[in-house]
């Protein structure tokens, strides 16, 4: 079992899976949820700006997300 990253605790136990189908852990110590190997990516400042005009020009959301190659859900949480 992988250690917690907030506490560095050992006593983690198998919680369920995230909505990709990655293991989910859970510290007994300290309650906090986590994935072992995360993977976020983040997008630059040079695309926002690129999406933000394309957006003004009324261009549909799933165009956009293929031009720029991010994710529709992304584009309408407006990260």
């Amino acid at each position: 079992m992988p250690t917690c990253p907030n506490c560095s605790s050992e006593k983690t136990v198998k919680n369920g899976h995230i909505h990709h189908g990655k293991q989910r852990f859970k510290c007994h110590e300290c309650g906090r949820q986590f994935v072992e190997n995360p993977q976020k990516i983040v997008i630059d400042q040079d695309k926002r700006e690129l999406i933000d005009r394309l957006l003004l020009e009324k261009i549909s959301l799933a165009g956009i997300a293929r031009a720029a190659q991010v994710s529709e859900r992304w584009l309408q949480t407006g990260s």
